[in-house]
């Protein structure tokens, strides 16, 4: 961690997921659903109950309805419930197994006791940290004869990924074959980059989440100044924080120094387009079989499966 803030001028954003970090996620995701139907988190929920049954409909699964569930970067577990609504209330026969995928322990127990508390639905926690590579040797074992694999990235967290190709990747060689992937991405709409960006100084725990790592080192929020920008270029939001004083920080494995007023990058989330989306699960192995959108076009459901040679 150290050498890569010092190095590339970034925090690696997955660092901020454990501890006080996991709670102050999901306080954002909370945030997220808010009442005016506008938040990233209603724009999913809405879109997973209206779609829930042309999604379960296109997997192709050869007329059995038992389901996997393979939640990758779990968060607390509550964007799955209204695909688990759905399979409780309109296929209730089907058997349900619901497998968390995370970096964060923290994040593994709280969608674990959430999705328990409220569906019959059993699998196991996996901690892994998405940017080694591949992780079928996990994969393989939650996998059972008959059931059928849906692989979920919701809550726009793949526009938060360092390299968007490589995780693609990665996922792709974690499936079997006859598996999917749904995911959950934030699109851009032009006309409303301004109201985008003051959504996240309105979050003010956004900024807490972030600053979560520089905490652990006993730095203060008011030891800099955080930023919010657009980059256009690579249609990313950006967030950054600037140093107002030289600040050092150490552990056991090394050291590395933050210079005044060099900023720091904290996060960033790519938003996408349709065209994008389809290039990017065609360049890694995907081909599309759905893509849905929100009423304004800024949100986006894809149902993907790998391509066989």
């Amino acid at each position: 961690m150290l050498s890569s803030i010092e190095k590339s001028r970034m925090m690696p954003t997955k660092y901020a997921y454990f501890g006080i970090g996991a709670k102050r996620w999901i306080n954002i995701a909370r945030s997220r659903l808010n009442a005016s139907g506008k938040g990233i988190n209603i724009l999913e929920r809405v879109l997973l109950t209206q779609k829930a049954g042309s999604i379960f409909d296109a997997l192709g699964f050869y007329g059995y309805r038992n389901f996997s569930l393979m939640d990758l970067g779990c968060g607390d577990g509550s964007p799955l419930y209204p695909l688990l609504h759905y399979l409780r209330n309109e296929l209730p026969k089907s058997g349900v197994r619901y497998n968390p995928i995370d970096i964060s322990p923290d994040m593994l127990h709280a969608a674990s006791k959430n999705v328990s508390e409220g569906f019959s639905a059993f699998g196991k926690q996996n901690k892994w940290d998405f940017d080694k590579g591949p992780f079928r040797h996990l994969t393989k074992k939650l996998e059972k004869p008959r059931f059928g694999n849906l692989y979920l990235f919701l809550g726009s967290t793949f526009g938060n990924m360092p390299d968007l190709h490589r995780t693609l990747v990665n996922i792709r060689e974690s499936m079997g074959a006859n598996d999917y992937l749904l995911l959950g991405v934030e699109q851009i709409v032009p006309g409303e980059i301004g109201g985008m960006l003051r959504d996240y100084y309105k979050i003010r725990d956004v900024f807490d989440l972030l600053f979560t790592p520089f905490q652990f080192f006993g730095l203060r929020h008011s030891d800099g100044e955080f930023r919010v920008t657009f980059n256009r270029e690579k249609s990313q939001v950006e967030v950054h924080f600037t140093p107002d004083k030289e600040l050092r920080l150490q552990t056991l494995s090394g050291k590395a120094t933050l210079k005044k007023g060099k900023p720091i990058m904290l996060a960033r989330s790519v938003k996408f387009t349709s065209e994008r989306l389809a290039g990017l699960f065609s360049e890694a192995g995907f081909r599309t079989e759905m893509l849905t959108t929100s009423r304004d076009n800024n949100y986006a459901l894809v149902l993907v499966q790998p391509v066989t040679l």
